[in-house]
């Protein structure tokens, strides 16, 4: 009996032992959990750091020895980040269209790179769009382009989000895929009908067929556009951009969603016009349809014919600036012409006339240090956006300040080192961007120490005045005096 018992305990002892082992053992993953990581179902790892805290670990001016960065790298590669950038560049061909450079600092500083699904959300953004996005850390580089993330995506573009513009192309897209595109069906749908009883072919009606959005084909558009073509058209749209000149000064980009979406031609007699608008203006204008791109940048227009500035006729301008330009304002003294030059251009206008004309009014007066004393408020008076002189008259008026010497104050917004740019440093006086600071190699631990918040007291040598969205830019920068602002990390 003894004998039985003790053979049970064996047995049973020893299927507990199997038992254990078996269930004990460290399985490989099974092919489950590999097609549920695969399928999206175990949730991506991100990481709370923003790009500064990490360019202040990885960037240039990181205290960190090699060896040091990358075991900090290891920590930090295969996890997902969500960010906030400017789009310096995408793609433009089939084999590079999955690309996007994004901007924090100054120049590139990461690049995304997009899986096929994506495609359509990298459509949706143009340079200088601000986005939010998210990626995995892949590769880090020892330069200003420092990261490079992978399986990237975008969920806002200029403060609204991806699902919001793609509910109203999709709603676009449903209008526009009616079961005929025949030129008749197409405009009748969306023409309005104008004070003179004729039928207009409104910008929204045209891109819903032939826009980046429309499921017409390439070849179909173009088979169509052969009846729009030469069609005229009055349209209102926001001025997006100018020629710079030499031959593209005929040049004239226009909004009227989302990047520029018409491109005028304007003739040569139409020049002194152009000097009157100004980036973000927005216009009345005629013309032809000339050339069909299909894209967001929807077509060309040319025989254009601008009729409104804001909401100011043209006529009505040009009329009040030739009295303001008159030695004797007018021949007659009638009410109309009272009121035309008590228009808040001209009084602007004339406010700032001396300033041009006048050299000994605009009161530059260098110190023994051979620096000009002129607060950046005054400077930006006559050369900021709210000052309405031309551009030609502002560049007169610059060459009397340009490679002058100013000593001001300002925060620090950014700093960095390129490898062409060179050594250089945003600065605030109002709002945003207002100075570009550029130093030559010497200064470069005299901006290492600097971070962003900090009031600095500097000096420079005026290279470039403002543009529509550009800073000023000053040389030669030179640091005096920080103010370092607690708690402050860039």
């Amino acid at each position: 009996m003894r004998k039985r018992i003790l053979l049970i305990s064996g047995i049973l002892s020893s299927f507990l032992l199997i038992s254990t082992f078996i269930f004990a053992r460290e399985e490989p993953p099974s092919l489950f959990e590999d097609f549920n990581f695969q399928m999206g179902e175990t949730a991506a790892e991100f990481v709370t750091e923003s790009f500064e805290d990490l360019f202040d670990i990885f960037g240039n001016y990181s205290k960190l020895t090699e060896s040091q960065k990358e075991d900090s790298w290891n920590e930090y590669k295969g996890k997902y980040v969500r960010w906030n950038g400017i789009v310096n560049y995408k793609g433009l061909t089939d084999d590079s269209w999955n690309r996007a450079g994004i901007r924090h600092s100054v120049d590139t500083n990461v690049e995304l790179m997009f899986n096929e699904d994506k495609k359509r959300i990298v459509k949706m953004i143009n340079k200088g769009d601000r986005i939010t996005y998210t990626g995995r850390l892949s590769i880090l580089f020892d330069r200003n382009l420092l990261f490079k993330l992978e399986d990237a995506n975008i969920e806002a573009i200029n403060d609204k989000t991806v699902v919001e513009l793609e509910s109203k192309r999709e709603e676009e897209n449903a209008i526009s895929s009616q079961p005929s595109y025949t030129p008749e069906i197409s405009t009748d749908t969306d023409l309005k009908e104008s004070p003179e009883g004729e039928d207009t072919l409104t910008f929204e009606s045209l891109y819903k067929i032939f826009g980046a959005n429309s499921s017409v084909s390439q070849s179909r558009k173009e088979e169509l556009w052969d009846s729009y073509r030469g069609k005229d058209v009055e349209w209102q749209g926001i001025v997006n951009y100018k020629g710079s000149g030499g031959n593209d000064w005929n040049r004239i980009g226009i909004r009227h969603n989302v990047g520029t979406n018409v491109e005028l031609r304007v003739d040569e007699d139409s020049k002194n016009l152009i000097e009157m608008i100004k980036r973000e203006d927005k216009i009345t204008y005629t013309g032809k349809l000339a050339k069909l791109f299909g894209r967001n940048l929807l077509c060309s227009i040319e025989d254009v014919d601008i009729k409104k500035i804001g909401d100011k006729e043209v006529a009505e301008i040009e009329e009040a600036l030739a009295l303001a330009s008159s030695p004797s304002g007018s021949d007659t003294d009638n009410t109309a012409d009272k009121e035309v030059i008590k228009e808040p251009e001209i009084i602007m206008e004339e406010s700032m006339v001396p300033k041009v004309t006048k050299k000994e009014d605009i009161e530059i007066i260098e110190t023994m240090d051979g620096l000009i004393k002129i607060p950046f408020v005054e400077l930006d008076a006559l050369f900021g956006r709210n000052n309405r002189m031309t551009e030609s008259q502002k560049d007169k008026l610059w060459k009397e300040y340009k490679n002058k010497y100013i000593r001001w104050t300002g925060e620090v917004v950014s700093r960095g080192k390129g490898r062409v740019s060179g050594i250089r440093m945003a600065i605030k006086h109002t709002e945003g961007t207002d100075v570009e600071l550029v130093f030559n190699n010497d200064k470069e631990n005299l901006v290492l120490d600097t971070k962003k918040g900090d009031k600095i007291t500097y000096t420079g040598k005026l290279s470039t005045r403002c543009g529509y969205i550009l800073p000023y830019k000053l040389d030669d920068g030179n640091i005096e005096s920080v103010l370092k602002e607690a708690g402050t990390t860039e």
